[in-house]
């Protein structure tokens, strides 16, 4: 009986209600360059472009200046597609 329950909560529980990721991973629909902090309280730059790239060059232009970048990490939707990069900086 406790494997029928199992069963039904795995195959009848919404994708959404697992949606756990952090929030400098979530992308609302907003502007294309936004900064957020990470579980760590660090700044985090998500950038809505479709190559890493572009994501950085973009990300310098917008804050001008010299920017070292310490680590980029692809953003995907809940169907696994690419919408953005997340990228973290060293000023």
């Amino acid at each position: 009986m406790i494997c029928v329950v199992i069963l039904a909560f795995i195959f009848i529980t919404p994708r959404a209600a697992f949606n756990d990721r952090p929030d400098f991973m979530r992308i609302p629909a907003g502007p294309a360059i936004r900064q957020t902090r990470d579980d760590n309280g660090r700044p985090v730059w998500i950038v809505k472009v479709r190559t890493e790239q572009d994501a950085v060059n973009r990300l310098k232009a917008s804050l001008g200046g010299h920017v070292t970048i310490s680590r980029t990490e692809p953003v995907y939707d809940a169907t696994g597609t690419l919408v953005a990069y997340s990228i973290c900086i060293e000023r």
